[in-house]
């Protein structure tokens, strides 16, 4: 079953997951910095989220925009994941 048939010049849903699937891929990225290397977390941080804002930039203008949708889908994963990850650690530690 072809779940694209109608509109095949806009990508395909298999793009969409994988714009979804490395931005989240960033998020796991981070979450293992943070915990084996906690030294380069902020430097990690600040390139994560150039590259974050980036990568649906360039798939939009490449004219992959399900990529690019996948891309933004993942970017607010991120965004809930990560304040979701400092507010526990935040709890954890008392403040």
């Amino acid at each position: 079953m072809n779940q694209n048939q109608w509109n095949k010049k806009h990508g395909s849903l298999k793009d969409l997951w994988l714009g979804i699937g490395i931005s989240l891929g960033f998020y796991l990225l981070g979450i293992f910095i943070l915990f084996m290397f906690a030294s380069i977390f902020f430097a990690y941080l600040c390139i994560a989220i150039i590259g974050l804002v980036l990568f649906p930039i360039i798939s939009f203008a490449t004219k992959r925009n399900r990529l690019g949708q996948g891309a933004l889908i993942g970017l607010g994963l991120n965004i809930l994941l990560f304040t979701a990850c400092f507010g526990i650690l935040i709890t954890n530690f008392g403040g």
